[in-house]
């Protein structure tokens, strides 16, 4: 039977790599074996794609199975296909869709389709983004979302911002609203945080929405554990952060610091100006204050002051820079005491502008040290 399958194939298309399309009734022809009946051009509509090379190896239980999940009644999807482009959709779109969504051939225009796409252009969404959002989700035209969208758009404010977070996390439009998004959101209030602030949160790090209650509660209980009350600015911040950081990984980060002399108050307090730094692991931790503290020559209170420090590329950034200021310095060309602060966080552009073109032509060996490093490439010391 396969013998007879690939003898088919071969023998209707050329044995290259390119896509050609086929109507479901040829496939059903090729899988059943029977005399095939071509369409004529005016259901020239009613495709699916099929890579022959890909066709021609499947075993015999994959093809009936392929041909069963993608075979549809004829006027069913043609009904399909010609209901998508009468709503804007370009024929690449609708071949996209179907492929990723073959079901919606076989779906009811009339009472599924229609009243679907219907609700979202009743909430002013546009052609534009009513392609992204069911091309990205296509279940959204099998279920009743528009509770979901009505609720998120309320707090997001905008088709753009809803868009977005739907893009990032697609849950956001099928998760329990009653049980889930909505108690994970009073949640958020009651700890005194703005309706804007909360839309951020949930545009930057839509995840957090759709998990359990009981989660979000943990999570809550442990940033104040940690030292940022409710009434901090930066609260929304560690939350969002320390919802992706397990319990041990923040222990081991806190003992890091205590291991380089950090108190506790220094802790939290770098906790509250800067909860990014949690989300480091212990070793990238360990290696910068290693760096700053015994080659930079960084006070332990300068590091403490500047925790913007800590969030710089070691190998990209914090190495690479101080190693030309430091060639610099001791050929004389800089005074020394340069701001440590300002020097690493100047831009890209600025830095090379100061430090680099001024000496390219006399030390080319240090630009292009520099700029080995800036791309992560291998450079050599620049020696004096």
């Amino acid at each position: 039977m396969m013998f007879l399958l690939q003898k088919r194939l071969f023998c209707l298309f050329p044995c290259n790599n390119s896509s050609i399309y086929l109507s479901s009734y040829q496939l059903c022809g090729l899988f059943n074996f029977s005399t095939a009946t071509y369409e004529s051009s005016e259901h020239s509509s009613n495709f699916i794609v099929v890579n022959p090379l890909q066709s021609c190896e499947l075993s015999s239980e994959k093809a009936a199975k392929a041909a069963k999940y993608h075979t549809c009644r004829k006027n069913s999807s043609s009904l399909s296909i010609e209901f998508f482009k009468q709503n804007g959709w370009s024929d690449a779109q609708v071949m996209k869709l179907t492929q990723k969504a073959p079901k919606l051939l076989r779906a009811k225009v009339e009472t599924t389709l229609k009243p679907r796409m219907r609700s979202l252009q009743d909430m002013g969404f546009s052609v534009a983004e009513i392609v992204q959002l069911v091309s990205k989700w296509p279940t959204i035209l099998f279920n009743n979302i528009q509770p979901n969208l009505n609720f998120l758009r309320s707090l997001l404010g905008s088709n753009e911002r809803l868009l977005i977070a739907c893009r990032r996390n697609g849950f956001l439009l099928n998760s329990n609203l009653p049980r889930k998004i909505e108690p994970n959101i009073s949640l958020l209030r009651e700890c005194g945080i703005s309706n804007e602030r909360i839309a951020r949160m949930v545009v930057t790090m839509p995840s957090f929405v759709v998990r359990k209650s009981k989660f979000i509660k943990e999570v809550i209980e442990h940033v104040e554990e940690l030292g940022v009350p409710r009434d901090c600015g930066m609260f929304p911040h560690a939350l969002l952060v320390v919802m992706n950081v397990s319990r041990s990984k923040c222990d081991a980060t806190f003992a890091t610091f205590k291991s380089f002399g950090w108190s506790q108050p220094d802790i939290i307090a770098i906790l509250r100006k800067s909860p990014f730094v949690w989300k480091l692991s212990k070793k990238n931790v360990s290696d910068k204050m290693t760096f700053l503290m015994k080659e930079a020559g960084c006070e332990l209170q300068y590091i403490i002051s500047h925790p913007v420090l800590l969030s710089l590329s070691l190998e990209k950034r914090l190495r690479p820079r101080h190693e030309v200021i430091n060639f610099l310095e001791q050929n004389k060309l800089l005074d020394k005491g340069h701001s440590l602060i300002y020097v690493l966080t100047l831009t890209e552009q600025k830095f090379i502008n100061k430090y680099l073109f001024p000496y390219k032509e006399k030390f080319t060996a240090l630009y292009y040290s520099y700029v080995a490093a800036v791309q992560g490439k291998q450079h050599v010391v620049v020696e004096n």
